[in-house]
This record gives C-alpha cells, structure tokens and sequence, in this order.
C-alpha cells in the first residue's frame, strides 16, 4: 500500500516546524534555519525514541526522514543536499 505523503510548514521567524502528513496522521518537527552553508536543521527523534515520540515502528523510520529531506528540499531548497543522522536532518547548500 502506497502513503499519500506530503509535507506542510508552519513559519516562525528563524524556525518553526515541519509537519510531515500521510494516511496514519501526522508528524511535526521543530526546524531551524542553519548558518553558513547549512541552511535549515529539522529535528527529528532519535532512534530510541522514534517510537514513543512519533508513535510510528521504528522499520518506517528512515523511508520518512528520507521523504521529508527530499521532499523539503523540492519544497524550500532546491539545489540543496542532505544529510540525515540520529538527531537531525540537515540541509547543505552544494559546494560549487
């Protein structure tokens, strides 16, 4: 079965969140823009924590991390790279 996946943000000044939607409900992480060549940093669970805080299993975990990475760059960074790890996703500019 297919997700209908989409993600929607809320703005507040230098962050806000990053609400991450599919049939099963929502998720919403804290984000904030980044400095330098980082442009925006989403928080995200940690492993252990992944399913008590977004009360989803663990085995979706990294198919929707990597939906909002991909999906946030279309969104608000386009020609930005990610990075996700156990605390963040992280979104780069490209090195020229």
């Amino acid at each position: 079965m297919k997700l209908h996946q989409k993600l929607s943000y809320i703005s507040l000044g230098r962050g806000g969140y990053v609400i991450y939607h599919d049939d099963k409900g929502e998720i919403k992480f804290d984000y904030e823009f980044g400095g330098g060549d980082c442009v925006a940093i989403i928080f995200i669970p940690e492993p252990q924590h992944w399913h008590k805080q977004t009360g989803r299993n663990e085995s979706e975990r990294l198919q929707i991390l990597t939906f909002v990475a991909e999906q946030a760059i279309r969104d608000q960074a386009p020609g930005c790279r990610y990075e996700i790890s156990d605390k963040f996703i992280e979104l780069w500019k490209r090195a020229d």
